[in-house]
């Protein structure tokens, strides 16, 4: 990224008060610019009104199937300008077992579930398809 380039947008949907701060300032930390929503229906309320352009959208799993986040995060992407129609969504899965771990699924051009098994892995996957 040259110098007079901003950094990349993150839309993080996160609904815990525990959790939120803390993924917040590790993304800004990370290099990012951050958008914060509750849930899906406020998250595509602030990209209607938007004007920036997202590159990611970052939902953590909290008491939803993977499937309905997903299509949460295609509602958000189809409601957002044109400039962040191609927006990847990625999806903090809450619940899974020990051969998930340490695993990115990609489901689609621009749809992955990460199965955490340490912080930096969720650094390097938004270093990867957004670099900074």
């Amino acid at each position: 990224m040259s110098t007079d380039q901003q950094p990349p947008v993150i839309l993080i949907v996160e609904s815990d008060d525990e959790v939120r701060p803390a993924l917040v300032h590790n993304v800004q930390r990370w290099g990012y610019r951050v958008i914060v929503s509750l849930d899906v229906k406020d998250a595509i309320e602030r990209v209607r009104e938007g004007a920036l352009k997202i590159e990611l959208i970052l939902i953590n799993q909290v008491g939803q199937s993977i499937d309905q986040l997903l299509d949460g995060g295609r509602a958000i992407r189809q409601q957002s300008a044109e400039h962040s129609i191609n927006a990847f969504i990625v999806v903090l899965a809450e619940k899974y077992g020990e051969d998930l771990e340490g695993q990115d699924v990609q489901l689609g051009a621009y749809e992955y579930i990460t199965y955490l098994e340490h912080g930096d892995q969720l650094m390097e996957l938004l270093y990867r398809l957004c670099p900074v």
